[in-house]
């Protein structure tokens, strides 16, 4: 139920606080007289943490479909951002060095990319300082090119966003990662005086039954 009313919350945002704790209280009031005949939350026929949301941004006459995508586009490419990162890192504690080598690689090649589309902003800024040189105000200078590193910085972290969860979420371990741990059962037993060079661990297991 926390979580529920935790994620109606997030969406209420634009209300003031008082109001968006009245709302969540009566949501909660709510759901727990309809689960105080020992119903569970999950039994309960509850609409989306959206909808509610939406219901109740109807009631104080704002458009919830505006505000509601918004919220869910920065929303949804953060929740992807994170686990795409995750993902990352278990697959990495799996691989061996070289298919890790191969995945910092293209980090690095994604780092460059976003380096590379910095030239058409410094050309930019160029053109504009050319000019603003019949203009007889410094100042003019440090404004626009501090505007357009921030539209660079806004560029850059959007395609980070965007291209990182698409290139890296869909990683798997590498072929030789799993390679490694059947060689390694194979010398462990070995070691032991056991001759299963031969015997796959699916067969062993089926022998065993």
């Amino acid at each position: 139920m926390d979580k529920y009313l935790e994620e109606i919350k997030s969406y209420l945002e634009i209300l003031d606080k008082s109001t968006v704790e009245k709302e969540i209280n009566n949501i909660k009031n709510v759901l727990e007289q309809n689960m105080s005949d020992g119903k569970k939350f999950e039994e309960l026929n509850l609409v989306s943490a959206e909808e509610q949301a939406k219901t109740i941004l109807k009631s104080y006459n704002i458009n919830s479909e505006i505000i509601l995508k918004k919220g869910n586009y920065f929303k949804r490419k953060g929740k992807e951002l994170v686990e795409a990162f995750n993902h990352l890192l278990n697959i990495m504690s799996k691989n061996d060095f070289k298919a890790n080598l191969k995945i910092i690689f293209d980090i690095i090649v994604l780092l460059v990319f976003i380096s590379l589309v910095k030239i058409p902003f410094i050309a930019i800024r160029n053109i504009g300082e050319s000019l603003l040189q019949n203009i007889n105000f410094p100042l003019a200078y440090d404004i626009w090119g501090f505007a357009i590193e921030i539209v660079y910085i806004i560029v850059a972290i959007m395609i980070f966003i965007n291209v990182f969860p698409k290139w890296f979420k869909k990683l798997k371990p590498s072929n030789n990662s799993n390679n490694k741990v059947k060689k390694k059962v194979v010398v462990e037993d070995k070691k032991m005086g056991n001759d299963l060079e031969s015997i796959s661990l699916t067969d062993n297991k089926d022998n065993k039954e």
